[in-house]
Parts: structure tokens; C-alpha cells; sequence
């Protein structure tokens, strides 16, 4: 890989994104995310004749370059010279000259210092002959040290696993099972990450591993792709899940767990499907889905019972050390011993079997924690009925 570096002034930058021979917005880049404070303190650097970081682009075959660092910078100054937003002449330390300029938009600067805009140059450093994955590991470590969450910046490892993950955000998305659904947005790759997570926990057959950033990191380095299979069963795992969200189904309350919770009943119920029954036990599934996630904000008085104290173990460990593997594993549990309570009871024997178990041992002693930390451990329950 080789770099050619120039310093384009701003002018010309902005003629090239117009032109499109700049693309800001490449496969492996995330969306427009700065703020407009972000944006304005920008263009403040630049009235001031500060320095500006380098961009980064890769040069393509037909001459076109994507942008592999400085997206969002490019993007605010294309803003800027379009009119979106205006001069903050209040910026701390307040200069005179800037403050003059408070509230104007580019084309109401006054000639001179649209001209001093306009001509600032801006360091480009160009990739050239390069090997197909070197670029996406430039963007990675380029970014290590900023705040981009892990899944943008894992999504720089364009692949098979990256684009699995993206066409089921997307097919999800598409199909009207996100967004109002879950307790959370996609604003910083959220559903990405959190499907990538499921499909890693697929993939081993266990709730026994912490899936950490790093692990899920360190799967997409590996450019193999997950199994169809397990793509599959995430698919309908989706679609069992979110359906029974559908306020529309059980009343006008609407549901939308949180990440920790939709890990859960993604999981759930891709244990279900992964032996073929997810049809069958839908019901069931979407009943306690809506009976735990309706129950757990609920608050009780005086001496709870075995179902008020698990559903209170259930939230503390849905809002609290929420990725401890002690804690999936928990939800998981309860979340089984629900299912096996329920009007639809059905599912694989063996654990609804011991779901029951599990609660005469909840309602005989005395602390459900412990109690139930004690019989998962015995029972091996994050290994179990994964197909």
C-alpha cells in the first residue's frame, strides 16, 4: 500500500464530493452522526486557521475515491457550504473576528473571509495499490483511539460475516420488526452488534462463553462466514421475537426490552428453532415473553412470593452486570421456568422439566439468587438444548 499525499483547499474538496468523485458514505463507513456543535466547532478551527487532522481516502479503479477517514469532517463542511447551519460566534476562547460572524451562513460571510473559507487546505493522503484487506485494517486502527463504538468499528471488516449481519439488520428493519419494537436505536450500529452477539452465541451452542466486543471483533477478523444454518435460525428467532412484541397482539401495551433482555429471548428462541419447532412452540414463546416483559417493571409490597422474587431477579439481572455470563445464563433460566408455567407449555421435555424442577426449588428456599445460581450450575443449563 502506498500513499500520495496533496493539500486540496476547501473549495475544490467540496467540488469533488458534488461531483461524487469523493464518496462519503462507502459500505464500511457509518452514518452522518456529529452533532451540530461538532459541526460548528469545526468550521470555527477553520476560521481560525487551526490545524484540520488529515483525511484518508481509497483511490478505486475508476479514479473515484471513498473516503476511509474524515467522513464526518467532509460532511460538515459540505454541510456548512451548503447553508445548513450557521456561524457560532460564542465558541470559548471568544475571538473578536468570530464573534462578528455569530449566526451567519456561508453565503452571508463577507468576501474576504469567504475567501479565507474557501481556500483553507485540508492534508489528503490517497491509497494506491493496495491489497484488498489493507485498507479496511487502516480504517480499523485509525479509529481505535476515537469514540466510535466497537460495532462501527468492526464493520470496517467488510466480509461475509459483516454482510450476514447487515442483511438481517436490514431484513428486520425492512419487515417491521425493529425500531418501535426494542427499547433502543440503531444509532451507533446497535442492532448490529447486538445480532452479531446472538450469532456468535449461536454458533458455539452455549451461553457458557462472555461474548464480549473483542470476541465478536476477533470472529469478523476471520472473514469465514457464519453457517446458513445459524443465519437461519437468528432469522426466525427474529421473527418469532419481535411478533410477539406486536402491541397489537396481546393488548395496547407496548413492550420494548432492552438490549439485555432481547438477547435473551433472541436466544431463546433460537433454541427453539435450531431443533425445528419454533412453529410450534411460537405460542408458548410469545407468551412469556409478554408475561416477563410486562412483570418486571412491576413493583410488590411485603413479603414477595417465588414468582415476584424471580421476576425481581429477572430485572436486577436485565440492569445490572447484564453481560456476566451468570446473568444470561439466569435470564435464560427464568425465562424457561415462565415458559413452563404458561398456558402453552411446550417445548423440548428435558428442560421444561427442568424449568419445574426449578421452581419448587425457588418456592422451598429462601434466596432465589443463590438458589438458582446453585441449579444451573448443577444442570449445566447454558449447555443445554441447543439442538
Amino acid at each position: 500500500m502506498r500513499f500520495l499525499s496533496q493539500d486540496p483547499d476547501i473549495e475544490t474538496i467540496v467540488r469533488r464530493i458534488e461531483d461524487g468523485d469523493y464518496d462519503l458514505q462507502p459500505d464500511f463507513q457509518r452514518g452522518e452522526v456529529w452533532t451540530l456543535q461538532k459541526k460548528r466547532r469545526l468550521v470555527d478551527s477553520i476560521l481560525r486557521g487551526w490545524h484540520v487532522p488529515p483525511v484518508h481516502l481509497v483511490v478505486g479503479e475508476d479514479g473515484r475515491s471513498d473516503v476511509l477517514d474524515g467522513q464526518q469532517r467532509l460532511t460538515a463542511i459540505r454541510d456548512f457550504v451548503r447553508g445548513h447551519f450557521a456561524v457560532d460566534g460564542k465558541l470559548e476562547p471568544l475571538d473578536p473576528r468570530i464573534q462578528e460572524l455569530n449566526g451567519l451562513r456561508y453565503a452571508q460571510l463577507p468576501g474576504t473571509v469567504a475567501r479565507q473559507f474557501r481556500k483553507f487546505t485540508i492534508r489528503v493522503f490517497e491509497l494506491v495499490d493496495y491489497s484488498p484487506d489493507e485498507p479496511h485494517e487502516l480504517f480499523f486502527r485509525l479509529n481505535q483511539p476515537t469514540s466510535l463504538t466497537e460495532a462501527e468499528k468492526r464493520n470496517a471488516f467488510v466480509g461475509d460475516a459483516r454482510n450476514q449481519v447487515r442483511e438481517l439488520v436490514d431484513w428486520a428493519t425492512r419487515a417491521g420488526l425493529l425500531t418501535d419494537r426494542v427499547g433502543f436505536s440503531n444509532a451507533r450500529m446497535a442492532y448490529d452488534d447486538m445480532l452479531a452477539r446472538v450469532l456468535v452465541t449461536i454458533e458455539a451452542r452455549s451461553l457458557e462463553a462472555k461474548v464480549t466486543a473483542s470476541l465478536v471483533t476477533a470472529r469478523y477478523r476471520v472473514g469465514k462466514p457464519f453457517a446458513d444454518e445459524d443465519v437461519d435460525v437468528l432469522r426466525e428467532s427474529l421473527r418469532v421475537v419481535l411478533s410477539a412484541l406486536n402491541p397489537d397482539v396481546a393488548s395496547d401495551k407496548i413492550l420494548r426490552p432492552n438490549k439485555a433482555t432481547l438477547h435473551t429471548w433472541l436466544c431463546f428462541g433460537a433454541q427453539m428453532a435450531l431443533v425445528g419447532r419454533a412453529n410450534e412452540y411460537e405460542r408458548g414463546l410469545a407468551e412469556t415473553i409478554r408475561d416477563l416483559e410486562s412483570a418486571r417493571w412491576q413493583r410488590s409490597s411485603g413479603e414477595r412470593t417465588g414468582d415476584q422474587r424471580t421476576i425481581a431477579l429477572f430485572q436486577d439481572r436485565s440492569t445490572a452486570r447484564v453481560a456476566d455470563v451468570s446473568s444470561v445464563v439466569l435470564r435464560d433460566l427464568i425465562a424457561w421456568m415462565f415458559l413452563a408455567r404458561s398456558s402453552a407449555a411446550t417445548g423440548p421435555a428435558s428442560k421444561l422439566s427442568l424449568a419445574q424442577r426449578a421452581w419448587r426449588l425457588v418456592n422451598d428456599e429462601g434466596d432465589t439468587e443463590d438458589t438458582l445460581l446453585a441449579f444451573a450450575n448443577e444442570s449445566n443449563w447454558g449447555d443445554l438444548g441447543w439442538g
